[in-house]
């Protein structure tokens, strides 16, 4: 193994001198067979940082890896497993890294239905960011920021924010950019909406009540959530989430693309993870606790154009002849459908 004879910038990830240890393999390649003597001349793993954000740091540093394959990882893995290396990988990344493989597995984040879609964990606290600058240390995401219905940072409690992957390559500074507070009345949508989106997580997976004084029941919640996020149709179509009408104060929190997006699909619920941005999961989200939460006021209550605003998707389906092609995906939005019934927007 060349010793590379250097030093580098722990606040920056900055590396300077001899990188030729810093290299990488071609894809499929094993490991010497006296040993992996491969290195990043990187800053170790930050609180709770995601091997993903990692990853993404040596590539600002050292280059994107050909064909999207690291030096470490097994043959056949691809970047999609990055969060979660097998035992083997965590021991050249070790190597690599020059740290124990054991402190490595705390940073590992199995995918889960509660989690975002591997490619869409891009959500960040713009004060966390502003932290790890302040104490010289270089950009990281943390693993809870993975989470769906997480929404504001455990930390500092203000609304998590989107880094384009257009910023992946960029320095950290990039990211800092932190919104003006809410105002007051922004404020308290924004707290319903956690409102709800804690008490989804909560009931979904790790078995608490859904509240008594609530309407229909988390399975119908989750329905009409998909509902509200998800092009139900079989074309595409802009979801019924993008018939809000947001005003501007609102609009750096909430907000939804017009634009139309491809169909669900047959499992809608991974359509509704690789949905990263936190202002788009707030938009159906407040869409969703409008309906499930009785006796709010008039003040909190989403403005659509049309109001009865899954009436769209209804009609797709009415005007399509039965076909063999289309018959899961009817079967499974009559299903979500079906489910949304104890809610009174099924009355407009």
């Amino acid at each position: 193994m060349n010793s590379p004879h250097s030093r580098f910038s722990a606040s920056h990830d900055r590396f300077v001198g001899r990188t030729g240890n810093g290299r990488w393999l071609p894809p499929g390649s094993g490991p010497p067979r006296h040993g992996f003597s491969y290195r990043w001349w990187i800053t170790a793993p930050g609180n709770d940082e995601a091997l993903r954000s990692l990853f993404e740091r040596a590539d600002r540093l050292y280059g994107a890896p050909p064909e999207n394959t690291y030096v470490w990882q097994d043959h056949g893995s691809s970047r999609c497993c990055l969060d979660a290396p097998t035992s083997r990988e965590l021991l050249r990344l070790s190597r690599m890294l020059g740290m124990p493989a054991r402190q490595l597995v705390a940073h590992r984040l199995m995918d889960h239905p509660a989690l975002l879609d591997p490619d869409e964990r891009r959500a960040y606290c713009p004060q966390c960011i502003q932290d790890d600058r302040a104490a010289g240390r270089p950009r990281v995401f943390r693993r809870a920021w993975a989470r769906f219905f997480l929404l504001r940072c455990p930390d500092h409690n203000v609304p998590l924010q989107w880094a384009e992957p257009r910023l992946a390559a960029i320095a950290a500074p990039a990211l800092h950019q932190a919104l003006e507070p809410p105002g007051a009345d922004e404020a308290e949508i924004l707290r319903l909406v956690d409102t709800l989106a804690q008490t989804l997580e909560a009931c979904l997976w790790r078995g608490q009540s859904w509240p008594a004084c609530w309407r229909g029941n988390t399975h119908a919640a989750r329905a009409l959530l998909i509902h509200c996020l998800c092009n139900l149709t079989g074309e595409e179509a802009a979801p019924a989430a993008a018939q809000l009408w947001i005003s501007p104060a609102l609009s750096p929190w909430i907000t939804f693309p017009i634009r139309p997006v491809p169909p669900a699909g047959p499992v809608p619920w991974d359509s509704v993870r690789r949905v990263g941005r936190p202002a788009w999961r707030r938009a159906a989200l407040w869409m969703t606790a409008w309906q499930v939460i009785p006796a709010l006021p008039v003040r909190l209550r989403p403005q659509t154009i049309p109001e009865a605003y899954l009436d769209d998707s209804d009609r797709w389906w009415e005007q399509q002849r039965p076909s063999p092609h289309t018959q899961k995906s009817r079967r499974v939005y009559a299903t979500l459908r079906n489910t949304c019934r104890p809610f009174p927007v099924n009355e407009a």
